[in-house]
């Protein structure tokens, strides 16, 4: 038996798998440096991914700190102005209580006035009817006393009539059946 073709199938078989283990280590190499590319390439886009996080979360709080400042500054406003309407509306109730209490005493004063007005007018009335009163039967008086003397005038006007009529009867001639 020839050892050769053993030996030349051996050779062959070992550097067939030399070429194999050499090809295949080859590929794996190649799958390594993708895989290590990758595996940096997906580091470079983490390290990329936490820094765009980074400013996104600085840009958010900077964002949320300029929210938070304007809130505040229109709560600050809003609180100013709910106090102005405060103050005004507070002003124009203090206002309004003194007019209305002014016109409440100038209301009282108007109608004091009119019942002291009233009460003179009453007092008037009364004194005027008194010597309307009074003025009446003072004419009254003096009219009964001229009716008094113009009846004295008439009866005695009556009496002369009567006498002249009896003086004239008497120079009559009584010649009357």
């Amino acid at each position: 038996m020839d050892a050769m073709p053993i030996v030349v199938t051996m050779i062959t078989v070992g550097l067939t798998l030399v070429f194999a283990v050499a090809g295949a280590a080859w590929h794996v190499g190649m799958r390594l440096g993708t895989v290590q590319r990758g595996v940096a390439d997906g580091d470079e886009y983490t390290r990329q991914l936490r820094t765009d996080v980074r400013e996104m979360r600085a840009e958010s709080r900077s964002d949320n700190q300029e929210s938070r400042t304007e809130i505040e500054q229109v709560r600050t406003a809003v609180r100013a102005d709910v106090q102005q309407v405060r103050t005004e509306v507070h002003n124009l109730r203090t206002d309004v209580t003194a007019e209305i209490q002014q016109v409440r005493a100038e209301v009282k004063a108007d109608i004091q006035l009119v019942r002291t007005e009233v009460r003179d007018l009453r007092t008037d009335v009364k004194a005027d009817f008194k010597e309307l009163r009074a003025d009446v039967k003072s004419d009254m008086q003096e009219l009964r006393t001229e009716l008094h003397a113009d009846i004295d005038d008439l009866r005695s006007d009556v009496r002369q009539t009567n006498d002249k009529l009896d003086r004239i009867l008497e120079r009559l001639p009584q010649t009357v059946p």
